[in-house]
């Protein structure tokens, strides 16, 4: 989404370095033109407020707009078409021009090509990668420049219209108001912004249904950022710090564990600790190397274990760069991508829950503080709708739309059979799209016992969040069959408060519960002899942290 105060930057820097060709128009025109490779939209809207201006004519603006997009839409096709002869092995274009996205766009573009390559002219967003798929599939270039041309010629001069009405308006004020022009041009760049990515989108049943799902987004608190979110959070651990004299004293809550699992916590190493559990499934690492599959391959047969098995780098959060493997190809494909420490862990099936646990340091006894159900988001075919079309129309996958188009980019296409069942998020994972419900009734003593027993069995261990799996909900109260997928430390979040509807003040203040235990476990602790990192300390992780290039298996 474009920023309305950078359009409004760029827009007067663009018409300051414009108006010097005034005395030359043709000057003025090619570079019109040749500002729409950089940015079509903004180069549209200076152009039309060139026009407005009277330095030029609006058809002559309209013209080299028009010329400029036309002639940047034709080098795409042609970038495509020189990819699939082997010409251009750019990484980018690898990533989006695999064999099998190919052979699925030959197909659509014998069925829908022109109609969609003037439709996307008008959908911000598709351009880019519908032309390179034209090209790469081979369709018609003398279709693709007739159907690109009387696109052009329609968008253009509507876009630059629209510019150069309000720039009359934007110059008419500029004579009353020569102070303001700042202002007034914020204005005008705001009111096209609104324009182009809110009124315009509406004309579509697509635009609507994306507009909704940023709606959502917004007005349900589950999908917040983690900033904003943990805003008021901060501010309680910043009383709780000044409370026992330490700011880092919750990096002594789980001793056992690097910064008690702040950040950048090994996942192998934390794996280690319930190494003599009977709930901990089979894992090994696998260190960077050519050696990685050999590795993965002799692991499986020692343990007895075949396909799907599950891969995640040593070093992750919320569900990043976590992937169901079920072919060796796709083993391959994934240890080749990822340039890091991996975890190769047995996979189990069943249902999967997040018990956060808590026992203080002086306390005999844990408790359990939360259990959340994880339910894979999915949609069910009805043999008429496309995967596109069934994202878009699901009520709650809609808010999610952006990152789905994106992950089953290259099936959109499909049109699943009715009551087939179509996994949007394999992983319990609230990030990558998983439900997750509020299952704190299911706690029974018979769990309660059997995840203390667990943790006590790893000295060191105080608070923190279990992904764990069980077949049923009767073996959950039972706390029998379970299966360890994670540990999370203090940073493993009481995760039922994401429940669809949960109300965010009592998701806030579960959340500030939840810091006040590994606090009270942490001076506890100190008591006991162990030091808190220091504040450096503690800010070099999270630089880490932030400046991690973190591996995502939606990219391969």
């Amino acid at each position: 989404m474009m920023d309305p105060g950078l359009v409004a930057d760029t827009v007067s820097a663009l018409l300051d370095e414009l108006r010097l060709l005034s005395d030359r128009p043709w000057l003025l025109a090619l570079a019109l033109a040749l500002a729409t490779y950089g940015s079509e939209d903004l180069a549209c809207i200076a152009g039309g407020l060139i026009a407005a201006s009277g330095e030029l004519s609006f058809a002559a603006v309209s013209a080299a707009c028009a010329v400029g997009i036309w002639t940047g839409d034709v080098a795409l096709y042609c970038l495509g078409m020189l990819f699939t002869k082997g010409a251009l092995q750019w990484k980018w274009l690898t990533k989006k021009m695999r064999p099998d996205r190919i052979q699925r766009g030959a197909r659509f573009f014998d069925k829908y090509g022109a109609r969609w390559i003037f439709v996307s002219r008008f959908i911000p967003g598709s351009r880019v990668v519908s032309y390179l798929a034209a090209g790469a599939t081979g369709w018609s270039l003398k279709k693709f420049c007739l159907v690109l041309a009387l696109a052009s010629m329609v968008w253009t001069p509507v876009l630059c219209g629209i510019a150069m009405l309000t720039g009359k308006a934007v110059i008419g004020w500029l004579k009353l108001y020569e102070q303001s022009v700042g202002w007034i041009l914020l204005a005008a760049g705001l009111f096209i912004w609104a324009l182009l990515k809110l009124v315009l989108p509406m004309f579509n049943w697509r635009g609507r249904r994306m507009l909704y799902g940023r709606w959502l987004r917004l007005s349900r608190w589950e999908f917040w950022p983690s900033s904003v979110v943990y805003l008021p959070v901060g501010l309680y651990a910043l009383w709780l710090s000044l409370k026992h004299r330490s700011p880092t004293l919750f990096t002594v809550a789980n001793p056992a564990m690097a910064h008690s699992g702040f950040a950048m916590d090994s996942k192998g190493d934390t794996l280690a600790l319930f190494k003599n559990s009977p709930m901990l499934p089979a894992y090994t690492r696998l260190p960077c190397g050519q050696s990685r599959m050999q590795e993965l391959t002799r692991f499986m047969e020692e343990s007895s274990l075949d396909w799907p098995i599950v891969l995640k780098p040593d070093i992750g959060e919320r569900g990043q760069g976590v992937a169901v493997i079920k072919t060796e190809e796709q083993a391959r494909n994934y240890l080749a991508n990822c340039h890091e420490e991996v975890i190769a862990q047995e996979y189990v099936g069943g249902l999967e829950f997040g018990v956060h646990y808590v026992r203080m340091p002086d306390e005999m006894t844990g408790r359990l503080y939360s259990v959340a159900g994880k339910h894979p988001q999915k949609l069910i075919g009805d043999g008429r709708k496309n995967i596109e079309h069934l994202v878009l129309e699901d009520p709650r996958a809609v808010a999610m739309a952006g990152y789905y188009l994106r992950k089953f980019a290259d099936r959109l296409d499909e049109t699943p059979a009715k009551g087939e069942a179509v996994i949007l998020a394999e992983i319990g994972t609230h990030a990558r799209g998983a439900v997750f419900t509020d299952d704190r009734k299911e706690i029974t003593p018979q769990l309660t016992e059997a995840i203390d027993r667990l943790t006590r069995s790893a000295d060191g261990i105080h608070c923190g969040r279990y992904d764990l799996r069980v077949p049923s909900v009767e073996d959950l109260r039972a706390g029998k069959n379970i299966k360890i997928l994670e540990f999370n430390g203090v940073t493993g979040e009481p995760a039922h408060i994401y429940q669809p509807g949960y109300p965010v003040w009592r998701g806030i203040t579960d959340l500030c519960r939840a810091w006040r235990f590994a606090y009270e476990a942490g001076a506890q602790n100190r008591a006991r002899g162990h030091q808190p990192a220091r504040l450096a300390e503690l800010f070099t992780v999270i630089r880490e942290h932030r400046g991690k290039n973190w591996f995502e298996v939606d990219d391969l």
